[in-house]
């Protein structure tokens, strides 16, 4: 009788155990947010995305109207080469596209904005169509073949929302600067896909 009065207190002990210990509580649960496109208050830097896990999409860069720098050091040569610069509205999301097709591996980038728009490396003034300019900094870079012939440059003019122009004004050493008219100081974001590096401004 004694025995089996223990094996039962021994029983209830075990199940009162299991029924109150291990697990842990519940985390709350983390919130956040993201700045609208069209805002223009400064944003913390955006820096260069990373890949996730297969099918998963990349983050999109951060909105911003400080100095933004991404560091790339692809091994050259060859040097990364500019091949084209193309634009569009995307009017439905809130901004305006620069896009920057590359050869090669994507160089590292820094985009400011400038109170004046001086050539490199002569640092003569560069009139460039716009009351406001960001100047977009590609290095290691060229807009050249090894031949020397260009493969961008000018001053061209843009008729959409917020972006008035670009303008490539250096190819100098391993860098080309690209100055970028606007009507007035806006949010932007600058980050990159294959083959190509891609700068929104707010409209």
């Amino acid at each position: 009788m004694a025995l089996s009065r223990g094996i039962l207190v021994m029983t209830v002990l075990a199940a009162m155990t299991s029924a109150c210990g291990g697990g842990e509580p519940a985390g709350t649960p983390a919130t956040g947010g993201s700045s609208p496109p069209g805002a223009t208050t400064p944003a913390p830097a955006a820096s260069a995305t990373t890949s996730g896990a297969a099918g998963t999409r990349e983050p999109s860069p951060a909105w911003s109207s400080g100095p933004v720098t991404v560091h790339h050091e692809p091994p050259v040569p060859p040097v990364p080469v500019v091949l084209r610069v193309r634009s569009a509205a995307h009017s439905a999301e809130g901004f305006d596209r620069l896009v920057i097709d590359i050869e090669g591996p994507i160089p590292g980038y820094s985009v400011r904005y400038v109170s004046q728009v001086l050539a490199d490396p002569s640092d003569q003034v560069v009139a460039v169509p716009g009351r406001r300019h960001l100047l977009l900094v590609l290095n290691p870079a060229q807009a050249h073949r090894d031949d020397g012939s260009g493969t961008v440059s000018g001053v061209h003019r843009l008729d959409l929302p917020v972006l008035r122009s670009y303008a490539i004004v250096g190819d100098y050493e391993g860098h080309v600067s690209i100055a970028v008219g606007l009507d007035d100081v806006a949010g932007y974001r600058v980050g990159e896909l294959p083959g190509r590096i891609y700068l929104d401004v707010a409209a």
